[in-house]
């Protein structure tokens, strides 16, 4: 099954694409349904590469460990912002989760999340958490978005020396 979230956000494409490679933004979309914490001995590094997964033990509301969830990263194409992950767990055999961000006209872009869902017969009670899960990160991120552009606009541009 499939997941597709869509939502203009208000700020540029490069403030959206350089944050969406944070772990700290991936913190504060997904709170307070989803928190992180690595997998023993391993670190989240503050911003994804492709060189190596991560492996997160994710908790529900904070309380409920879920299962240890995989993330590969297949591709992080800096030209054309886009991240494509293949994510596993227990529970779920397949995460497929695109991220692209686009640009919308002045000062907007266009952030998709699009994720293929295999999870057996699971699969409708996975993929209907999904589909609120993603809503409530692209609503948190409309938040985060407002802030990058205030903060932008009251930093002063200087003129080369």
């Amino acid at each position: 099954m499939r997941v597709f979230v869509q939502s203009t956000l208000p700020c540029s494409a490069d403030q959206a694409w350089a944050a969406v490679q944070t772990s700290a933004l991936l913190e504060e979309i997904c709170a307070p349904l989803i928190y992180f914490k690595p997998d023993r001995g391993e670190q989240i590094p503050e911003r994804w590469s492709s060189d190596t997964p991560n492996r997160l033990r994710p908790k529900m509301f904070g309380v409920l460990p879920l299962a240890t969830r995989t993330l590969n990263w297949e591709r992080i194409d800096q030209e054309n912002r886009e991240i494509q992950t293949r994510e596993y767990d227990a529970m779920i055999r397949r995460w497929d989760h695109r991220i692209h961000v686009e640009p919308a006209g002045e000062n907007a872009c266009r952030y998709t999340d699009d994720i293929e869902i295999q999870a057996g017969v699971l699969t409708p009670l996975v993929w209907l958490w999904a589909e609120w899960f993603y809503r409530h990160r692209q609503k948190r991120w409309r938040r985060v978005a407002q802030r990058l552009a205030q903060e932008s606009a009251r930093t002063p541009v200087t003129a080369p020396a």
